[in-house]
C-alpha cells in the first residue's frame, strides 16, 4: 500500500517519530480480545487514536433506541424500527442490526433479528423491503443493500462459530447455510446477467450490473439500466465469491460496477469524482420519480458509496479501490472535514448549508482510507488537502444525532468501526490472511476543534419552525393510468431554515393515496398530511425537499391548490 507519497520519505519518517512521541502507544494496534481474535474488540491496525469505549457506547445507544421486541411477533423476534417511519421496519435496518450484532458479539440479538427477517422472505429468498405490523408487508420485493448487509452479518456469525468464538446458535440457526442461501439469491436475482436473466434486468446488457432489487422491471421502466452505487459493496462481494465458490461471478460484479463508477466520474462537468444517487449503465444520472431533484446529487443514497469503497480498500487493497477512494477522499479532504455539509452536486458545489452526521461519517471514511489522496480544486473543494485521518475520526466522534437517529447514527457507527480497526474481514482471518493495515498518520497533525453541535432530526409529528418569507410547492403528475397515478411533490423554502415540516392539502376530486416515499403521509377524507422523515427534516433557506406517492382517482385527477407548509399557505407552481 502506498503511504502518503506526496509528503516525501524524509518528512514521512519525521512524522512517524512525532506521532509516536505526541500520541503515544494508542496510535498502534490496541491488543485484541484476549479470549479470541474473533471477538470484539478486534482493534486491528489503524492510523488513528481512539477510545474503544466510544465505539461500544455508540452501539449500545443505537441498539437501545432502534432495536425492539415490541410488535415483532414474539418468540424472541426483534426488529429495527426506522427508515420510513418510527413504527415500521425496512430490510436495510435489519441489515444494520444483524451486521452490528455479529461484530459486537450479541448473538441473542442477531438470532432475534433473523427470526423476524425470516418471516418476511419472499419467494426468491430475500426480504421484503418494508414491514409494518406483524404480518403486514407494506413494500414488496427486496432492496439489495439490506440483504447484502444481512448476508455479511451471517458470514461473520458462521466464522465465529466455526472458529469456536461463539457457541452454536441458541435458537438452532445454521448461520453458514443462511449466508449461503442469501448470497446465492442475491447473485441470482439482483445481478444483471447478459441476456434475459434475471427477469428484473435487461436483455441486452453487458452483464454484472447490480440491480437495486429483485422485483424491478428495467426493460419497461429503465431501459438504459439503473444502479444505486451506494449498494455496491465490493469488499463484501469478494468474500461472497469465496464463501460460495463463485469467485469469477462476483469478481465480474466488482469489475462491472467499478466500470460504471468510472463512467459516472468521467461525465462532463464532474470535477468532484463523486457519483449520483442513481445512474444508468452508461454512468449518466438516472431520473427516478421519488427523487426528482436529488437523483443526480451525492445525496442520502450516494454518500454510502464512500464507506463501502473504503471497506474494499481496507480489506483487499485492490487497484480499483485505491483509485476510487483516493478520488473521493481527496475531494473531501480538499473540502475539509470541518466543512463537510449535506449533499453535493457533481460540480463540487454544496446543495445544503447544514452539517449532517450521515455525510460527515461517510466522508471521513474516505479520507481515512485513502492511501494517496490528491488535492481537488472543484466547487467547494479548495485545491489543498486540509484533513488527516485523525481529524476525520475526531469529526465523526464529535458529530452525533441526539436523540439517536436510526439512519445517520448507524452510519456514524459503521464509520467508527472501520476507522478504529474494528470492522474485520473475519473470512480472510479464518483463511489465514489478515486485512491490509492502513498507513501511518501523516506529520504535523493538528488537533481539530470539535465542530458545532449537530442539529438533531426533530420528531416528524412536531415541526419546530415555519417559513418566514414564503414557500412554494411544485405538484407534478409523473405517471397516470386508468384509475391510478403517481405524483411528485417538491417543497421550496424561501425563508429561514425549517427544522421539521408538515405539508397539508385537500384533494379536489376524491383522490385516495395508496402509498408514499420520503414522507410519512396520512389521509382523512379529502385532507392529506405529509410530514418529513428523519433524513429530510431540514429545508435550508432557498433549499428544497421532495417526496412522492401513488394514488387512485375516479376518472378526474385535478391538482390540489391549497398547500400549507407548517400552517403557512404556499404558492403553487
Amino acid at each position: 500500500m502506498h503511504i502518503f507519497r506526496y509528503y516525501g520519505i524524509t518528512i514521512l519518517t519525521l512524522g512517524i517519530l512525532l506521532t509516536v512521541i505526541i500520541l503515544g502507544p494508542a496510535m498502534t494496534s490496541v491488543r485484541a480480545n484476549d479470549e479470541s481474535p474473533y471477538l470484539y474488540p478486534y482493534n486491528q491496525p489503524t492510523n488513528v487514536s481512539f477510545n474503544i469505549d466510544d465505539v461500544t457506547q455508540a452501539w449500545n445507544e443505537w441498539k437501545s433506541a432502534d432495536i425492539t421486541s415490541s410488535n415483532a411477533g414474539g418468540g424472541g423476534r426483534l426488529r429495527v424500527l426506522g427508515g420510513v417511519d418510527d413504527n415500521s421496519t425496512v430490510s436495510e435496518g435489519q441489515g444494520y442490526g444483524i451486521l452490528f450484532a455479529s461484530l459486537f458479539d450479541d448473538q441473542t440479538t442477531l438470532d432475534g433479528l433473523w427470526l423476524f427477517t425470516k418471516d418476511y422472505l419472499n419467494d426468491q429468498g430475500l426480504m421484503h423491503w418494508h414491514i409494518g405490523a406483524p404480518g403486514e408487508i407494506r413494500g414488496t420485493g427486496a432492496a439489495t443493500d439490506g440483504d447484502e448487509d444481512i448476508a455479511m452479518g451471517m458470514v461473520n456469525a458462521c466464522i465465529k462459530v466455526q472458529q469456536g468464538a461463539w457457541s452454536a446458535s441458541p435458537t438452532g440457526l445454521d448461520y453458514c447455510q443462511i449466508a449461503q442461501n442469501l448470497i446465492d439469491a442475491l447473485y441470482e436475482y439482483t445481478v444483471d446477467k447478459p441476456g434475459s436473466n434475471p427477469p428484473a434486468g435487461l436483455p441486452n446488457n453487458q452483464g454484472g450490473e447490480l440491480i437495486p432489487g429483485d422485483q424491478w422491471n428495467l426493460s419497461e421502466e429503465y431501459p438504459d439500466g439503473i444502479v444505486n452505487l451506494s449498494y455496491f459493496a465490493p469488499g463484501y462481494y469478494t468474500v461472497f465469491g469465496k464463501f460460495t465458490n463463485n469467485v469469477s461471478g462476483w469478481e465480474n460484479v466488482n469489475d462491472r460496477n467499478y466500470e460504471i463508477t468510472d463512467l459516472a466520474q468521467s461525465k462532463a462537468g464532474n470535477c468532484s469524482n463523486l457519483v449520483p444517487n442513481w445512474v444508468k449503465y452508461n454512468g449518466d444520472a438516472q431520473l427516478v420519480p421519488w427523487q426528482p431533484a436529488n437523483y443526480s446529487w451525492w445525496s442520502w443514497d450516494a454518500a454510502r458509496f464512500a464507506w463501502r469503497i473504503a471497506v474494499d480498500q481496507y480489506w483487499y487493497d485492490t487497484a480499483n479501490s485505491r483509485e476510487t477512494v483516493n478520488e473521493i477522499g481527496g475531494f473531501f479532504s480538499s473540502v475539509g472535514i470541518q466543512n463537510v455539509n449535506a449533499q453535493y452536486r457533481m460540480d463540487g458545489t454544496s446543495v445544503d448549508s447544514y452539517r449532517s452526521t450521515f455525510f460527515v461519517g461517510n466522508a471521513a471514511a474516505a479520507i481515512w482510507a485513502a492511501p494517496d489522496p490528491q488535492a481537488v480544486n472543484c466547487g467547494v473543494a479548495t485545491g489543498t488537502l486540509q484533513s488527516t485521518p485523525q481529524q476525520a475520526y475526531n469529526a465523526v466522534l464529535a458529530t452525533k444525532d441526539t436523540p439517536n437517529s436510526y439512519y445517520s447514527n448507524a452510519w456514524r457507527l459503521l464509520s467508527m468501526l472501520l476507522m478504529t480497526g474494528n470492522f474485520p474481514n473475519l473470512y480472510e482471518m479464518a483463511d489465514g490472511s489478515t486485512p491490509n493495515p492502513t498507513s501511518t498518520t501523516p506529520p504535523n497533525e493538528t488537533p481539530m476543534p470539535p465542530p458545532e453541535t449537530p442539529r438533531p432530526f426533530p420528531p416528524t409529528a412536531t415541526p419546530t419552525s415555519v417559513p418566514t418569507d414564503g414557500c412554494a410547492v411544485n405538484y407534478t403528475i409523473a405517471n397516470e393510468w386508468n384509475s391510478g397515478f403517481v405524483a411528485e411533490v417538491a417543497i421550496t423554502n424561501s425563508g429561514s431554515t425549517i427544522d421539521g415540516w408538515t405539508l397539508t392539502w385537500d384533494f379536489p376530486s376524491g383522490q385516495q393515496i395508496s402509498s408514499g416515499w420520503n414522507t410519512t403521509i396520512d389521509q382523512s377524507g379529502a385532507s392529506v398530511t405529509a410530514t418529513n422523515v428523519e433524513w429530510n427534516s431540514s429545508i435550508p433557506q432557498d433549499g428544497s425537499v421532495s417526496f412522492g406517492f401513488q394514488g387512485t382517482h375516479n376518472g378526474t385527477n385535478n391538482t390540489p391548490s391549497d398547500f400549507k407548509l407548517n400552517g403557512q399557505t404556499c404558492t403553487v407552481n
